[in-house]
This record gives C-alpha cells, sequence and structure tokens, in this order.
C-alpha cells in the first residue's frame, strides 16, 4: 500500500500564521513580530522564523530572545493609559528614555498588553492597551478611520483659526492628510486638532507644515472615548463593558451598528 504524502503546516487547517498567533496571545502586533522575525529574535523549533511562516501551535516550539512562548493565554484585559510626557510608546529603549513598560503601574504586569497605535516621545494623554491581538491590530489599521483628537500648544498663533471648526488639507511628504481644526484658547496658542489616520508624528508635521512648532501636545480622545481628567498621568483604568463593545463594533468584532458610546446607566 502505498503511504499517503504528510500534510504539510501550511497546508494543515490547523496551522496559523506566527505573526497572528504571537498577535493573539497578547505579546505583540503583526507588525511587531514581524521585525522581531527580521531581527533574528523569533525561531521556531530551534531554527530562525520567517515572514509569513505558519505554525502547529501545539506541535512546535516557538521561543522569542531564547525563550520559550507559552500557550496558556492570560485573560483579556482592555485598558486606557494616560501616558506622561517624554515615555517612549516601545518595548525597547533609546538611551537613556524610558519606555511605557517601564511605568510603575505597568512594569509588574506578569503578560504583554500592546498599544493601539503609537504616541512619540513628547506626546501625552490617551493611549490604549490591550491583549486583544486582534482588536488591537484592527484599531490599528488605517481602513477604519476612528477619530483622534488633540489639544495642542503652538509657539506661535496659526493664522485664519478661529473658535469655527475648519477642516483642512495639507500635503505632507508622505500624501496629503485632512484634518479638522478650532482654536480652543485666545492666550497661549492651544487648538483642537482632529484626524482620522495614526502617521509618525502626523500632529506635529501638520502644525510644521502651517508655519509653527508644537510646545505641548496631548491627545485626549480615540473614537467616542475620552482621557478622563482624574486619571494622574502614568495610570490607567479598566474599559467598561459597554466601551469594549463600542471598539469591537467599531472594527467589525461585533454585529452592531451602534458607533456612539450608549449613554451610562
Amino acid at each position: 500500500m502505498q503511504k499517503k504524502k504528510p500534510v504539510s503546516t501550511d497546508e494543515n487547517p490547523s496551522s496559523i500564521r506566527l505573526t497572528k498567533w504571537l498577535s493573539q496571545l497578547g505579546m505583540t502586533s503583526r507588525r511587531e513580530a514581524e521585525q522581531w522575525i527580521r531581527e533574528d529574535r523569533i525561531t521556531v523549533n530551534k531554527l530562525p522564523a520567517s515572514i509569513g511562516q505558519k505554525i502547529l501551535p501545539e506541535q512546535d516550539q516557538v521561543c522569542v530572545d531564547g525563550v520559550l512562548v507559552k500557550t496558556q493565554t492570560p485573560p483579556r484585559v482592555y485598558w486606557l493609559l494616560n501616558k506622561p510626557d517624554q515615555v517612549l510608546t516601545s518595548r525597547k529603549a533609546i538611551g537613556k528614555q524610558k519606555t511605557l513598560y517601564e511605568l510603575e503601574s505597568i512594569k509588574k504586569i506578569p503578560f504583554l498588553v500592546a498599544p493601539v497605535g503609537r504616541l512619540d516621545y513628547r506626546t501625552e494623554g490617551l493611549l490604549l492597551l490591550s491583549n486583544d491581538g486582534e482588536l488591537v491590530h484592527r484599531l490599528s489599521h488605517p481602513k477604519y478611520k476612528l477619530v483622534r483628537r488633540y489639544e495642542v500648544q503652538t509657539e506661535a498663533a496659526l493664522r485664519g483659526i478661529t473658535a469655527k471648526p475648519k477642516t483642512v488639507t495639507v500635503n505632507l511628504e508622505d500624501g496629503p492628510v485632512e484634518f479638522e481644526i478650532v482654536r480652543l484658547k485666545s492666550t497661549g496658542h492651544w487648538y483642537r486638532v482632529s484626524v482620522w489616520e495614526g502617521r509618525n508624528r502626523l500632529v506635529r508635521r501638520i502644525v510644521e507644515n502651517l508655519g509653527t512648532e508644537v510646545l505641548r501636545l496631548l491627545r485626549t480622545h480615540f473614537g467616542d472615548l475620552e482621557l478622563p481628567q482624574d486619571l494622574p498621568p502614568g495610570q490607567y483604568r479598566q474599559l467598561t463593558s459597554k466601551e469594549i463593545q463600542y471598539l469591537k463594533s467599531c472594527v467589525g468584532l461585533i454585529p452592531t451598528l451602534i458607533r456612539t458610546l450608549p449613554p451610562e446607566a
């Protein structure tokens, strides 16, 4: 009798992409997992991992930086962090710059959470954290166009910007961007800027395009979620079930037409 040809990992219905599996475990985002693969930080069965590789979680041994990845998944968490100034949204420090994973409120957590997008070193405010890899991936994806609102103090006044909201389009080096801007205070040059994507240093580059520099930048909203005024920098709070449902509905993870937060009971 002719022996059946063994099914390859890629053809096995139980296989899963390595990057997706690591994301589902809450270890990292898919994009960062790909970067770890390029940096030769991940092995599968003691061999270097490759981009696009699939694994069988019940059979294959995956190591990150030489440490075996345990398949027992922690409980799903959904947090809103008030990111302090001068903190990197990164797991890897640059020089003496502190990362959010060194914050006292986070560094003792026995599992990893991933940020939804990034806030740069000098940007403060609302940052979502979760170990729900699929939700983090979708919330970070530009196609869902969830609004990000910032309060920004500029070095000089912006001409033509008043207390009436104004929609503006500017051309940046990586393409045009549309945003809404409104003056908040007559003194101190404070404005609210709303964008619908998460490009690198986007608000800072918008302000530079308008002819001045950012002195302070604070993210206050992500979608309909708002930074609580009583949440100190460096601290986080758990999202409510209604807030989690809202976020999942925005990115198609639950079948609902709700796009704004329902009122609290």
